[in-house]
């Protein structure tokens, strides 16, 4: 007899984030992870410098790989600042070794905000970005821990990715893509994007 084969489709991809900061980091990943359904976005918040991060993803990246479930096919994002931090370098060079997605940004994630408004290339420190953040998005306190609108901002991810590919084209290009300023944040939500549209019927 004939047996109908039942629909069957791919599992959700797993996005598992750790980022450096507590507040603005995981407030825009939430928003993220609210507008591309289609995906599961797991975020951890505060996990300390650069370095600790990378560590902490790549421990957390080889653990799954051991695992025979779904959790291996599970993807591994490291979220940091270049800003004054040791071992910058370093830490990129871990994830790399260990499979693990690089969004990182000079001077701050706060760059990657401003990139959702505005095109943005000139060499700034952090309380330059946080500044220019502030007077696109007025509900942004920096001292107050009060993150801005994600929401909103993240019906305009793709201008912003476009944005942050071609000012890291321009660092490319002067010989120094890791240089302020430039973020690679884009890559992270571009592959988001791309899991939402294959998970939808």
């Amino acid at each position: 007899y004939l047996r109908r084969r039942g629909h069957r489709r791919e599992p959700r991809r797993r996005f598992v984030l750790f980022c450096e900061g507590k507040n603005t980091e995981p407030a825009y990943f939430k928003a993220v992870r609210r507008t591309f359904s289609g995906t599961l976005i797991a975020v951890e918040g505060g996990v300390g410098v650069p370095i600790t991060v990378a560590k902490k993803a790549t421990a957390e990246a080889e653990s799954r790989k051991q695992k025979d479930s779904f959790e291996k096919g599970d993807r591994f994002w490291a979220v940091f600042d270049r800003d004054a931090h040791h071992h910058f370098e370093e830490a990129v060079a871990l994830c790399k070794k260990h499979g693990v997605g690089v969004a990182r940004s000079d001077p701050c994630f706060e760059l990657w905000l401003i990139l959702h408004e505005r095109d943005y290339d000139k060499p700034c420190t952090r309380q330059e970005a946080q500044r220019e953040l502030k007077r696109l998005r007025p509900e942004y306190d920096r001292d107050g821990a009060k993150t801005p609108d994600c929401v909103d901002m993240v019906r305009r991810v793709e201008e912003a990715e476009k944005r942050a590919e071609a000012q890291l084209r321009r660092r490319k290009e002067e010989g120094a893509p890791h240089d302020n300023p430039s973020t690679t944040v884009f890559q992270l939500t571009r592959a988001i994007r791309s899991a939402d549209e294959n998970a939808r019927p």
